[in-house]
């Protein structure tokens, strides 16, 4: 969970105990004033009718036994009723105002722990007969709509507070936690080699500390990989040198040695005394001497002056070919053009070629290998696939594989890895420049 979320999270959660404790303050405060007030209203009721109706029914009793009830329409706290001696209402007060709603659970959260005001009756006595009575019934409705729309009106607010909160929170967080995120692709930037400095101040001065901090990091890790990078390139350059001083030694000294056996031999056999020994010699100095030439090739870069850049990798891929158990191999060369194409780009394209063969040998049993090397525009495209993969005991490249990744590097090329539905493929752009 990120650091926003989980500061909003809490922010909301404090917010809605607030409200929750508010709501129950309201209830508390609320029920109480609405309590009294009844109550003093009942009082009032209960003074007059036995101080002024219950003495002198005769003067409070209207034309028709009536006392006029009707005309008490402002009266929101009581229902006060006239009943005969049936328990017939024949007389009582009703408000005017009859819109009025409450919902149920907002008027049992104010019922709750509150005493049942009681119903109070009022008998009616004349010449020693009881005539009637007068009813008064509790009738908090009015006053519970009263604080229903105040309720309503704080919720309201409450809500408009609440989503000023989470947008503050949102926004002024977005605004700090900002160079926190940069600090954060910095390291992504790093990761992937890309060494940028940030020299934007935060205008937080731990942040920033953190910020020149990783910016000497980038530098250094910049200088550490330009090393590397160059110590990696004068290695492939040694090594190419190397096996030139290799494929010169093999032709001067071992080919030359191998050409005077068979001269010797065929010498032997033209004698008055031939010897089975001396076709045995000439077989097999002529195997030596086709060895030879191989692995001159192999060494030397000359059969790519000799052939061309494409016979040389098709000739490269035919021998390979023989040698591999893999007999269904499809393979597409096209480069146009390609006399124009600098040494270091042949080079860098038949060993990659030369590399990949290898792996393929010496990783994959593949039934099938899919190689393709063309021009496109000024880029060429080479790709390698076959579906031999075999489980990997570890999860790094090898010395193979990285080297193929620094050749690509050093021409500033692509090179991308994959599997796909079934074949190992490995992809290869390197521009022409």
């Amino acid at each position: 969970m990120s650091l926003k979320l989980r500061l909003i999270l809490i922010v909301n959660f404090l917010l809605f105990v607030a409200i929750f404790i508010g709501f129950f303050s309201v209830v508390f405060t609320s029920k109480n004033a609405v309590r009294s007030e009844i109550e003093s209203s009942i009082k009032l009721a209960e003074f007059s009718i036995k101080t002024g109706i219950q003495k002198n029914p005769d003067l409070y009793l209207f034309q028709d036994n009536l006392l006029g009830l009707k005309d008490l329409d402002q009266i929101r706290h009581l229902s006060i009723q006239l009943l005969d001696i049936n328990g017939g209402v024949i007389d009582e007060n009703k408000n005017l105002n009859t819109d009025v709603y409450v919902p149920v659970w907002f008027q049992n959260a104010l019922d709750i722990y509150s005493k049942d005001l009681k119903t109070m009756d009022f008998p009616l006595m004349q010449f020693g007969d009881q005539i009637g009575t007068v009813k008064v019934i509790p009738n908090p409705i009015y006053e519970y709509d009263e604080i229903w729309q105040q309720f309503k009106n704080g919720l309201i607010i409450a809500v408009i507070f609440f989503v000023f909160v989470n947008l503050s929170i949102f926004f002024l967080f977005e605004k700090i936690i900002s160079p926190i995120s940069q600090l954060i692709q910095g390291f992504r930037n790093l990761e992937q080699g890309s060494y940028k400095n940030n020299k934007e101040s935060f205008g937080i001065s731990e942040l920033d500390i953190l910020r020149v901090k990783l910016n000497q990091l980038t530098v250094k890790l910049k200088k550490n990989d330009e090393r590397i990078h160059e110590l990696n390139q004068k290695l492939i350059t040694i090594q190419e040198q190397e096996k030139k001083e290799i494929s010169r030694d093999l032709h001067d000294e071992i080919g030359q040695s191998l050409a005077a056996i068979q001269v010797q031999a065929a010498s032997i056999k033209t004698s008055k005394k031939p010897n089975t020994q001396a076709d045995l010699i000439i077989s097999t100095t002529k195997d030596l001497i086709q060895q030879t030439r191989n692995l001159i090739k192999r060494l030397s870069l000359g059969v790519i002056d000799d052939l061309g850049i494409e016979d040389a990798l098709v000739d490269l891929i035919k021998n390979w070919s023989r040698r591999t158990a893999c007999k269904n191999i499809n393979v597409n060369i096209d480069l146009p053009n390609s006399r124009i194409f600098k040494t270091q780009l042949n080079e860098t394209v038949y060993r990659l070629t030369q590399e990949s063969l290898t792996n393929i040998s010496k990783h994959s049993q593949p039934k099938e290998v899919l190689i393709s090397i063309q021009r496109n525009d000024n880029e060429i495209h080479l790709s390698f696939m076959n579906n031999g993969i075999l489980k990997r005991t570890k999860k790094t490249d090898g010395i193979g594989m990285l080297g193929m990744q620094e050749r690509v590097k050093n021409l500033s090329g692509s090179f991308k890895q994959s599997i796909h539905k079934g074949f190992y493929k490995v992809d290869i752009g390197l521009p022409i420049k």
